[in-house]
């Protein structure tokens, strides 16, 4: 009796939810915030993560500055990404090339969200890009992500950051798969 509780009890203190950082916290803020002009017209956070799920694609932006380089990606499966882009173009059946518009649209909309959220240090906007696949992601990078409801659609916010000197030389691991590529470990 009591055997997954007195075991929760006792991995307590080596478990934790992913806290998200107080630039994750500004990209949520820009695009649930009423007042922002990216935001989006439903959003909400299910749960935050430090790991992307395999058999995710969509879009990613770099946002740049003197004191930052940040990576902003919003991913979903092919049927989240039609009905996204089904909202964003108003087709029936989209097709491929109209999805990686929709995708890249849309990250681009959360990228100029969090911009507009760090207003004290003004961001230069890269250009976005659609990943059908893995994403790897070197010990140097930090991997923050949130499962988010867009509408009535389930999606993947990403953020891409430095990691602190420290963080990096305790993991001098090789790079690591951000979404788990077949065969390799």
């Amino acid at each position: 009796m009591g055997g997954w509780s007195s075991l929760s009890r006792a991995l307590a203190p080596f478990m934790s939810k992913p806290v998200p950082s107080s630039i994750m916290s500004a990209l949520i803020a820009g695009m649930t915030s009423p007042s922002s002009p990216e935001a989006f017209l439903s959003c909400r956070v299910l749960a935050y993560r430090e790991s992307i799920p395999p058999g995710l694609l969509g879009g990613y932006i770099a946002l740049t500055s003197s004191e930052r380089a940040l990576q902003v990606g919003l991913l979903s499966d092919i049927i989240g990404w039609q009905s996204l882009t089904r909202v964003t173009e108003s087709h029936e059946a989209p097709a491929r090339d109209e999805v990686v518009r929709g995708a890249c649209a849309l990250v681009t909309a959360a990228a100029r969200a969090l911009s507009a959220e760090l207003r004290g240090d003004p961001l230069s906007i890269g250009l976005p890009l659609f990943v059908d696949g893995s994403v790897l992601a070197c010990p140097e990078t930090e991997l923050q992500a949130a499962d988010i409801v867009l509408g009535s659609t389930r999606a993947l916010l990403v953020l891409l950051a430095p990691r602190s000197s420290e963080a990096a030389a305790k993991d001098d691991s090789t790079p690591r798969a951000a979404s788990v590529a077949e065969g390799w470990r």
